[in-house]
């Protein structure tokens, strides 16, 4: 839809004042006054301006297509003069999707353009996890006079929409690896990959784990037998919180927001691996069960939908976020206590939390008290604000604390991919 502008035809009421003015008073000046508005008006009544449509190719890019969330999306918009004739003044501003924020860059740009020449807006947004759907690019063109511009809203070419979504395939640690996905190891003998010990060759033993080197120099068969390796039994809790609800600033995902995505992608890599996981949350009750709090057993029927619900109710939380700085309450004990109760004696813990407030130590503590191994993974949503730096000062002794605790702590700037952030993690986390 294009729409034509006249900036000065309300000056036509001017001029007829002043006209009317002049003649009852008898005033030439009065007259003569007149002519300035009346010089607008004629002008912007014979100038001409042509449609917008057919003479720009419009074209929007972004990058990565398929953000995570809380990564920057780069938008580059590109509008082209395909037309024969000079545009002298023409301005654009992309539809930036209504629920985000610009956080870097300009969505509006404006110049003069040749023919063939282009003009760029370049601008980046933070996406929190959903779709978004880009609106129409309007443009205005003006004549050389300014005094008529016509306006359009086109759709741009290339890209209209993108998600922002975590999954799986996302991680870079599909291939199994001793590194990343490696199985539990034990004190017994068996089959697995790391040797464990010798013994007299017994009938029906593999030929493949015979010592051949023995027996070149001895003459005696012998078997290896190697450590066995046994799926190892991780929970996977998130903190999900009130006090976890905070984000670095208006359009950025919250902590618990964040911890519910590296648990999201943790828990589908390890069962992947072959390892018993189970998934717990600290703040919502189960969305399905209505149980608090929320725990999702290894063994469960619909574990996948039931873990996905339990890691969507942490990150759904309040719909304000509380500001970064401040004062946050403590809480949560006993529904720590309880969720500890569900664990087997040998589970290991990945405890995914922004370490906001004093709780999280705690809990820590708890969880080493009972003897399971334990990793956090601890996105950063402290802002660079006098505020935030104090409250990043507070968030660095709390993970101090829990490595004097006996935990691995690995701690998640905003600037690092979740993947290679969770690839740290898993890399400590199962031994």
């Amino acid at each position: 839809m294009t729409r034509r502008i006249h900036r000065y035809r309300g000056l036509v009421g001017a001029t007829v004042g002043l006209v009317a003015a002049g003649v009852a008073a008898g005033r030439p000046t009065l007259l003569l006054a007149a002519l300035v508005p009346l010089a607008f008006v004629v002008q912007g009544a014979v100038s001409s301006l042509s449609s917008l449509d057919g003479r720009v190719r419009v074209e929007r890019e972004i990058r990565p297509e398929t953000p995570l969330p809380g990564q920057p999306v780069e938008v580059t918009l590109r509008v082209t003069n395909v037309g024969e004739s000079v545009m002298p003044d023409l301005r654009v501003l992309d539809g930036v999707p209504r629920e985000l924020e610009v956080s870097g860059g300009d969505a509006r740009a404006g110049d003069a353009l040749r023919s063939g020449e282009t003009l760029t807006a370049t601008y980046t947004l933070t996406a929190n996890r959903g779709s978004y759907a880009f609106r129409p690019v309007t443009l205005r063109a003006g004549a050389v006079s300014g005094t008529v511009v016509t306006e359009t809203a086109v759709e741009a070419d290339g890209a209209t929409e993108f998600d922002c979504r975590v999954t799986v395939e996302d991680m870079p640690l599909r291939r199994r690896t001793s590194t990343f996905t490696g199985s539990l190891s034990t004190d017994t003998g068996g089959v697995g990959v790391e040797f464990h010990a010798t013994r007299d060759y017994r009938r029906g033993d593999p030929v493949n784990r015979i010592n051949w080197r023995r027996y070149a120099k001895t003459g005696e068969l012998s078997t290896v037998e190697y450590r066995e390796q046994r799926a190892a039994r991780v929970a996977v809790l998130i903190d999900g919180r009130d006090p976890a609800h905070v984000a670095a600033g208006t359009s950025l995902p919250t902590g618990a927001t964040l911890s519910a995505y590296a648990a999201t992608l943790a828990v589908g890599v390890l069962r992947d691996d072959g390892h018993h996981v189970g998934v717990g949350a600290l703040g919502p009750e189960h969305p399905i069960t209505g149980g608090r709090p929320a725990w999702v057993p290894p063994d469960v029927e619909g574990f996948p939908a039931q873990a996905a619900a339990v890691c969507n109710a942490a990150a759904t939380g309040p719909d304000d976020a509380v500001p970064a700085d401040a004062v946050l309450a403590d809480g949560g004990d006993a529904a720590l206590d309880r969720l500890l109760g569900h664990l087997p004696e040998t589970a290991q813990v990945l405890l995914c939390t922004p370490a906001v407030d004093d709780a999280m130590p705690a809990a820590v503590e708890s969880i080493r008290a009972r003897g399971h191994e334990t990793t956090v993974l601890a996105p950063d949503v402290t802002g660079g604000s006098v505020g935030g730096r104090v409250v990043a000062l507070e968030r660095s002794v709390r993970l101090d604390r829990m490595r004097r605790l006996g935990a691995t702590v690995v701690d998640w700037n905003r600037d690092e991919r979740l993947p290679l952030a969770l690839a740290r993690t898993l890399r400590a986390e199962v031994r």
